[in-house]
């Protein structure tokens, strides 16, 4: 056996035994994050706010994890803590204090407060705070002559333009992380005994929520099976890695070639980007540019390609080929014309005198096969090829550039402005 054939019968081996692991398991989906605020700061204060007293009648579960976070940092006097009537503590959204310098309103996000203090919170998710007024909060807590306290809450990859004006302003930052240790240490003792209502269902989903989105940035991507397994494997993944790149150079310079072909111009006539786009992670475009075609801006006809187990020939890799066509100045009948000559060329089903067909169904109200982009001005044209393989694919590609080419590249059938 060559060395060749024995680094592939090894990489083969590889993949058998990548198939073997485990399918990660799904994030769980909260109701929060599904159809509810996302990372939206304002609608998360809002939810905040309700679980913090915000409304009457409202539970007070995270008001008190906050004031128990803030104990642990040395933020909020735990004597203090032991003395709070849970039953008077109201939370304020917006909270407003006006700013002689600057001759406006300004406003902080959440407002705790209770019978003797109050707990000012500027919430941050993604905004910096190096434009807050934090002196003119000072002003609006003091106002309250009660004992006033402070915080920044912040998921926990929290930005440098967010902790240095808090510490510059004298106001300590609570990560998310720090607020959910002590929401889920106090659930058992106030959320789960408590009479059942929907609000512990509620709770739950927010405190879920804003565990998905503390630590932005420290996601994790692999299980730890699945990293175990790929530092093993790192060379096998490394030369994969490089096959998957050969591949995507082969299928552009054969598309080329098919092109060329097709349109009986030399391969250089046809440009193409350094290495395909991608498209939804896993599919993969190359676009290519017959020279001839530049006058109508930059017409193209593209080879898409991704992992699909319906080839018809000894693949996992599936193919659908497209043209996207520009008109300058708008969707005028140059578009229309070529559009409603591709729909009556191109059979619904696999016929053998066509080395491509097209869907012929709807969704959303466009069509499968043929539809407009950038406001008209983009015609796409889009069909499957004949045979399922990448020989059919190519085929297909260079078949439809010529018609493509026919139709809509003559001088003839060009729009007067781009003749």
């Amino acid at each position: 056996m060559s060395s060749e054939s024995a680094n592939l019968a090894a990489l083969e081996r590889f993949f058998e035994k990548l198939a073997l692991l485990p399918k990660p398991e799904p994030p769980t989906p909260n109701l929060f994050s599904v159809a509810g605020p996302g990372q939206h700061e304002n609608r998360l204060s809002d939810l905040m706010a309700f679980f913090m007293g915000g409304h009457p009648g409202a539970p007070r579960w995270l008001a008190k994890a906050l004031l128990h976070a803030l104990v642990r940092k040395g933020h909020f006097d735990d004597e203090h803590l032991q003395q709070v009537d849970w039953e008077a503590v109201t939370t304020e959204r917006e909270a407003g204090s006006w700013s002689v310098e600057s001759a406006s309103t300004k406003r902080l996000d959440l407002v705790v407060s209770g019978n003797d203090f109050v707990v000012g919170i500027e919430h941050k998710v993604w905004a910096s705070a190096e434009h807050n007024p934090f002196d003119a909060y000072d002003s609006l807590l003091n106002s309250y002559a009660v004992k006033a306290y402070r915080c920044v809450l912040c998921p926990d990859d929290s930005k440098e333009s967010v902790w240095v004006p808090a510490k510059e302003a004298g106001w300590p930052t609570l990560s998310y992380s720090e607020l959910l240790a002590s929401a889920y240490a106090l659930y058992g003792q106030d959320v789960a005994p408590a009479d059942q209502t929907k609000w512990q269902i509620f709770y739950q989903e927010l405190l879920q929520h804003l565990t998905s989105i503390a630590q932005p940035t420290e996601e994790k991507t692999m299980t730890k099976k699945e990293l175990e397994f790929s530092l093993k494997h790192f060379h096998d993944l490394y030369e994969a890695s490089q096959r998957l790149e050969q591949l995507d150079q082969e299928l552009m310079a054969e598309g080329k070639s098919h092109i060329a072909a097709a349109l009986q111009i030399a391969v250089t006539d046809i440009n193409t980007k350094n290495k395909p786009d991608i498209w939804n992670e896993q599919t993969r475009v190359w676009r290519f540019f017959p020279s001839a075609w530049s006058k109508a801006g930059a017409s193209q006809i593209c080879l898409v390609y991704y992992p699909s187990s319906e080839s018809e020939g000894d693949e996992s890799i599936g193919f659908e080929i497209r043209a996207y066509l520009e008109n300058q100045k708008s969707s005028g009948p140059w578009l229309q014309e070529i559009e409603q000559s591709f729909l009556r060329v191109t059979p619904i089903t696999k016929q053998p005198d066509c080395t491509w067909y097209r869907d012929g169904g709807y969704k959303d109200g466009n069509g499968h096969d043929t539809w407009y982009e950038a406001k008209g001005r983009w015609l796409v044209l889009s069909a499957w090829p004949y045979e399922y393989t990448k020989a059919g694919a190519m085929k297909a590609l260079g078949d439809l550039a010529a018609w493509v080419d026919e139709h809509a590249f003559q001088t003839a059938t060009l729009p007067a402005e781009q003749a």
